[in-house]
């Protein structure tokens, strides 16, 4: 799972929070809706500093992607 900037489509949905509005593929937005939601952290552990993404379901394991250093987005 993974987090970049980008335009929106027409098929894209479109999630809004009190500060943000997230856009998704349909594809992702039935996988995440499937796991429990999603996790958006920001972790600064040593080696490991940026943004995770994580399913709902994986929270607290070590599989999640992430954004920034030592990371990539996508």
């Amino acid at each position: 799972m993974g987090m970049a900037l980008d335009e929106p489509k027409d098929e894209d949905l479109s999630v809004e929070t009190p500060h943000l509005t997230f856009i998704m593929a349909p594809d992702v937005e039935s996988l995440v809706s499937q796991s429990g939601g999603l996790v958006i952290d920001y972790v600064d552990d040593g080696m490991r500093k940026g943004y995770t993404v994580t399913l709902g379901n994986q929270v607290g394991s070590d599989d999640c992607g992430s954004c920034g250093e030592g990371g990539g987005c996508g």
